[in-house]
């Protein structure tokens, strides 16, 4: 049953949520958030999905005024969308929902600032719809999973927060963005969210695909086309909508300090710990074992051969941190990861499911690891929880080093501080454009082109 109160109230949401009325502790929130996205996509920009990407939105919407970060070349709302919607999952170093084992952030920021650039909107009104982004992505995860009965992964239900945060910056009536709401509800592409783990590809979790039809949807609605009837609008989901603009679970994501899947994480920092109070190599290393809950094992396992492979990999990270201190996008997206040493010490690790961390899944992520030394010493880490799950334990400082450390690989210090100090400091009123440079600067430049991207 479609609600029209429910619906009005969704509308209002994402209609006149405004920097003007969010509290103060929703605006430093969104800061926050766009700070961790903007420095994820400036490198991710440089991957070969995203080269990729920007290859195919060439050939297929060669026109328009938006940016594609991946070259700088001109594309329209929809192609821009689409590749930088790639870009912004790239690297797999975005934000996450454990509840929903998704990627909302990523899963409607290119679309977002893509839109932004095409709106010449304010960066007060580019916060407010991220804001808008988060909530209402969120609250389609939890309808539509219900609903359909599995779960999807982050494209399907960030396709309705795109189309959402879309619509409000290109300043669609009450009218048209129903239309554009509910064209994209309907049209949400269909992103099991395990099979991106059985089987890695560039496909991740659909997040370039969600926002091409979040953005679609919103233009077929500019040009008269209609739907109807969103499923959040169904009586039992109602429930998501009353909690508009009281609850932000934007305030429950996890920050990521690894490049690759967040089921990797607790191993990785447990393993860190141990070679950091140990003094150990890998070629003191016998063997690991890894305990850690039963979906981590359905990672790929194999030694990688392209970007893809090594991110949605559970066993790779864990040899990328004992061969090279770190998983960052070197280690994740280049021929670093074809090391010789890589698959001899893949063949060391093996995986074991405990099932007292299955019981806490997925809302906690428990691994531990057993390293066999070959003097015979036997090192324990006890249980560990990935960095980054509690949002309010990572600080502004904590990201302008996770900034740095990603994208001072490919470019001069002083751009990351550039737009560090954009995203901070410009003020609301300010054109988004002011933002928006110091994003399209950062994500073009790139210092070695000798690496080689994978």
């Amino acid at each position: 049953m479609n609600d029209r109160v429910a619906l009005k109230k969704l509308l209002s949401f994402i209609q006149d949520t405004s920097w003007d009325t969010m509290s103060d502790n929703v605006r430093n929130q969104a800061k926050k958030c766009f700070l961790d996205l903007a420095g994820v996509i400036t490198t991710g920009a440089k991957n070969n999905s995203s080269k990729k990407a920007a290859e195919y939105v060439r050939e297929n919407y060669p026109s328009g005024d938006c940016t594609v970060l991946a070259t700088g070349e001109k594309s329209n709302l929809i192609g821009a969308a689409l590749a930088n919607g790639m870009a912004a999952n790239a690297l797999d170093l975005d934000d996450g929902y454990s509840l929903l084992r998704g990627h909302p952030g990523a899963g409607f920021f290119g679309a977002l600032i893509t839109a932004a650039e095409k709106s010449n909107c304010t960066y007060g009104e580019l916060l407010a719809a991220l804001v808008v982004a988060y909530e209402v992505s969120i609250r389609d995860g939890y309808t539509i999973r219900n609903y359909y009965g599995w779960d999807h992964s982050s494209g399907s239900y960030s396709t309705f927060g795109t189309a959402a945060a879309v619509g409000k910056l290109m300043g669609l009536s009450d009218e048209k963005l129903e239309m554009a709401i509910s064209i994209a509800d309907f049209i949400t592409p269909v992103v099991p969210a395990k099979r991106s783990t059985f089987v890695p590809s560039m496909n991740k979790d659909g997040i370039y695909f969600g926002q091409h039809a979040g953005t679609q949807a919103v233009v077929m609605a500019m040009t008269g086309i209609t739907g109807r009837n969103p499923v959040i609008l169904d009586d039992e989901y109602i429930k998501y909508i009353d909690t508009l603009g009281e609850t932000y679970y934007m305030f429950d994501l996890y920050i990521k300090f690894y490049s690759c899947c967040r089921w990797a994480h607790s191993p990785m920092l447990a393993l860190s710990d141990l070679i950091r109070k140990n003094g150990f190599t890998a070629d003191d290393v016998e063997s690991i074992d890894v305990y850690s809950f039963g979906n981590a094992g359905t990672l790929y396992r194999k030694a990688p051969t392209c970007e893809d492979e090594a991110m949605y990999n559970i066993i790779y990270p864990i040899a990328a941190i004992l061969l090279f201190g770190k998983c960052g996008p070197i280690e994740s997206s280049t021929d670093k990861m074809l090391d010789p040493r890589v698959p001899g010490t893949i063949e060391k690790i093996h995986f074991h499911r405990e099932p007292e961390y299955d019981k806490v899944f997925p809302g906690k992520r428990f691994s531990r690891v057993e390293v066999t030394l070959k003097d015979g010493r036997v090192l324990n880490s006890g249980a560990y929880e990935p960095r980054g799950d509690v949002n309010a334990d990572v600080s502004i400082e904590d990201l302008k080093v996770k900034l740095h450390d990603i994208n001072d690989i490919y470019a001069p210090s002083e751009m990351t501080d550039a737009l560090i100090d954009a995203v901070l400091n410009t003020s609301a009123e300010a054109p988004a454009k002011v933002v928006l440079e110091k994003i399209k600067e950062l994500a073009i430049t790139n210092i070695h082109p000798e690496i080689r991207f994978i």
